[in-house]
């Protein structure tokens, strides 16, 4: 028996997948969102952060998990509420990381100034896949919360697209190499090759 609500329907007659979570966040004064699960892996607090071989207005620095580099990027910067980056200890105290998975593979992580809650979007919303195509259907749509105020829904493709990826690749590998030749030179260093003590 189909209990597909007419809303719930899509042209071709097929019930729509319901909505995954949505982690709500906030940037400036507007509240956003990202698929939670799909997209956004977990809410951390910023590690202690390495930085970069080249200064980026949006970069923040890096982390080591596991075997690999992390880029932080400041989600304030990308979206026209900072011109430069958050880097100071003292000011990335209090504000989250969201460790997101990459179209492609792979992870960044995105500092924001407060995560704020992880919600399912009611029943017959669209299903916000990040896929990096058009079946991304709630990007750019609004999301109403409970208290009444919207969450603009955000894709990670246009966060960070093919190019804005290879370019921070590109940054991390000459970090990765710059520490390596430091260790190298320096025979009675303790540090291992990534630059971690």
């Amino acid at each position: 028996m189909d209990h597909t609500s007419p809303q719930q329907a899509t042209a071709t007659g097929r019930a729509r997948p319901e909505a995954p979570p949505v982690m709500v966040f906030r940037v400036g004064e507007r509240q956003y969102g990202l698929p939670a699960g799909l997209v956004v892996r977990e809410c951390m607090p910023v590690p202690a952060l390495r930085a970069p071989m080249v200064t980026v207005p949006h970069v923040s620095g890096w982390f080591r998990l596991g075997g690999a580099m992390v880029a932080v990027l400041d989600l304030g910067v990308l979206l026209g509420v900072r011109a430069h980056a958050v880097r100071a200890p003292l000011d990335l105290l209090y504000r989250p990381l969201l460790l997101c998975n990459q179209p492609g593979g792979g992870c960044v992580a995105l500092l924001v100034d407060a995560a704020l809650d992880v919600m399912h979007p009611p029943k017959g919303s669209p299903a916000m896949v990040d896929a990096g195509a058009t079946e991304a259907e709630g990007a750019g749509q609004e999301l109403e919360l409970g208290d009444g105020s919207t969450a603009f829904m955000l894709r990670m493709t246009d966060i960070l697209d093919d190019g804005e990826r290879m370019r921070l690749d590109s940054l991390l590998e000459r970090t990765r190499a710059r520490a390596a030749l430091w260790a190298q030179t320096d025979p009675g260093a303790t540090t291992a090759a990534d630059g971690a003590p």
